[in-house]
């Protein structure tokens, strides 16, 4: 529990236990326009740790000291890209565990970053290692098809739990095989893990290219022992053949191994109309392999890979059936 008297020390300790490791400095976010809590905090807060943007907030962190960000419930318009390039460093919204499915147009009480820009790539650009992220919303909706998506993930060992990162929700990105996806890996993001995670939505606009869940991009090496756990995935596509699916892995977009362990991936269609060819696109010939175990489920696609490098531990439900689900071997 935070006391008032006591807030910059009971809060390092509260977010210690969130986001584990070391507490440096706790730097507080809050929209000066909810005057009540921003007014609390000024009275409590050291000087210089409440900001209005969580921009400001990471400015004032230190690399590699565990500094936290402790972001209250706002609709945080982001109007360039926010670059994390700081080592250990966290950003926790104050918010609900259950950050899910967030509306175009936000209640309140959600943490949210969303930008509306055209040409702005990602909301959040991640170089730094071992960064963490909990309870946040993410939303990029640029129209233009260089709104490439929410989070770029090329530091190493990034975390994240808690999160939902939607991805865009017009058609200039979802008819673009490159816009518009929730969640980039690049080619240093060893040791990414999702937990908890709500990644994509079932009520954006119907996609028609490319990925709506996730995408491994090209790059030296390719992005290495990534871990999915008990994550939701879901996008809208009703578009038959191979042009839009779930996942794509570039050719070296993936080194070892991917896990998905007891993750739900699902794609609506309306009155289960037509559904594409693949969940996964796996254009990478290199060895690579793709694990789903631990209960995975299915729904809305033919069949779940391209090519074999796909396995599951137990079979994966069939998209209009019970039986087992078939993997391609070429």
């Amino acid at each position: 529990m935070i006391k008032n008297r006591n807030i910059a020390k009971d809060a390092a300790i509260e977010l210690s236990k969130i986001a584990g490791g070391a507490t440096g400095e706790v730097f507080y976010v809050c929209p000066v326009a909810n005057t009540v809590v921003h007014d609390w905090l000024a009275s409590r807060v050291p000087s210089g740790h409440l900001f209005p943007t969580v921009q400001e907030a990471y400015s004032a962190a230190v690399t590699l000291r565990g500094d936290k960000i402790y972001v209250f419930p706002g609709d945080y318009t982001v109007t360039s890209e926010i670059a994390i390039a700081k080592d250990n460093i966290s950003i926790i919204g104050a918010s609900s565990p259950n950050i899910a499915y967030t509306a175009t147009s936000a209640a309140t009480g959600v943490v949210r970053f969303k930008t509306t820009t055209a040409n702005q790539a990602y909301v959040f650009n991640i170089t730094g290692n071992y960064v963490q992220f909990h309870n946040i919303a993410t939303f990029n909706n640029g129209v233009d098809t260089d709104n490439l998506g929410d989070i770029l993930v090329a530091g190493r060992n990034f975390y994240a739990k808690g999160c939902e990162f939607r991805g865009g929700n017009n058609s200039t990105q979802t008819t673009s095989a490159t816009s518009g996806i929730p969640v980039t890996l690049s080619s240093n993001s060893y040791g990414a893990r999702f937990d908890d995670c709500r990644i994509g939505s079932p009520g954006n606009t119907t996609r028609t290219a490319g990925p709506g869940f996730l995408r491994f991009a090209a790059g030296t090496g390719g992005v290495g022992m990534a871990t999915f756990n008990d994550c939701i995935f879901t996008m809208r596509s009703e578009t038959n053949g191979a042009a839009a699916y779930g996942i794509i892995i570039d050719q070296n977009g993936s080194d070892r191994l991917i896990i998905f362990r007891g993750c739900t991936f699902y794609n609506f269609s309306e009155n289960w109309g037509a559904l594409p060819d693949y969940m996964i696109n796996d254009d990478q010939t290199s060895t690579h392999s793709i694990l789903f175990c631990g209960g995975c489920g299915m729904i809305g696609f033919d069949t779940l890979s391209d090519n074999a490098h796909a396995m599951a531990s137990d079979p994966l439900p069939h998209t209009n059936a019970v039986e087992a689900l078939a993997v391609a071997t070429s």
